[in-house]
């Protein structure tokens, strides 16, 4: 339940939400032949998605996100661990095993592999469930990820984790206190670390999946891309204070 009031409320505050939910709005009031607020909502509604599709706003909203741990590579040869968090997938048969795992997975994938590749004795740990597919997604990575050559003795299934607090609950079940190379998307790396070391547990930051790569330019023009950028940003401002506040109720309730 909590899980489920938690994707809602996120759906409803991402910003093309808002965006078309001051253009309905707008329609509404044109429909009722209400014009000058007609023309408010829907002027408001333009600048609204122009702003969240313009490159140096999408960059100002999620760089400090993906800017606060740095890119893994020195690799400590002592962990024993590499925790991969799951992402988006789909099940068809007419796609490769590599086809089926979204951007961000694969993204995710690569990187930990990279890393489990340069220890000695590492096990791979891949995280997330089948939502509405007939695989989970830790297994989709898992059949990719020996297809590009890590051991099947050396790879661990998370299965049941839905989100990312499911996941630390997992990984501490897995792990305890040993410690562990989290890999996950820089702009999701900040709510993840905050999550996992809540839940006392030992990561080491290894982002991936950057999409803010350079600054973009002032006389850029609004790009689908870039309201990616902002909807991510968005997606974990939201969720640092939602786990802020269901932490706090927490404390009050123990």
């Amino acid at each position: 339940m909590l899980f489920t009031l938690k994707k809602l409320i996120s759906a409803f505050l991402m910003p093309l939400s808002i965006g078309l939910t001051l253009f309905i709005i707008g329609l509404f009031y044109l429909l009722i032949q209400k014009q000058n607020r007609a023309n408010f909502f829907i002027i408001v509604a333009f600048l609204w998605t122009a702003l969240i599709a313009y490159s140096p706003f999408s960059n100002a909203m999620i760089q400090p996100l993906e800017n606060k741990y740095p890119s893994y590579l020195k690799v400590d040869k002592s962990i024993n661990y590499v925790l991969v968090l799951g992402s988006g997938h789909i099940n068809n048969e007419n796609l490769s095993d590599v086809s089926q795992l979204s951007k961000t997975a694969l993204m995710r994938l690569s990187e930990g592999i990279r890393i489990y590749k340069e220890l000695d004795n590492a096990k791979l740990i891949l995280s997330g469930y089948k939502d509405d597919q007939k695989l989970s997604n830790a297994q989709m990575m898992k059949n990719v990820a020996l297809k590009f050559g890590v051991n099947e003795e050396n790879i661990i299934l998370h299965e049941e984790a839905k989100d990312t607090k499911e996941e630390s609950n997992y990984t501490k079940e897995t792990l305890e206190k040993e410690p562990f190379i989290l890999v996950t998307s820089a702009a999701h790396m900040p709510r993840a670390m905050k999550i996992f070391e809540a839940n006392w547990l030992n990561p080491i930051a290894a982002p991936t999946d950057y999409l803010s790569k350079n600054e973009g330019s002032y006389l850029s023009v609004p790009k689908a891309s870039n309201l990616r950028k902002t909807e991510s940003a968005m997606h974990e401002y939201l969720g640092i204070i939602w786990h802020t506040i269901t932490e706090k109720t927490k404390f009050l309730t123990d």
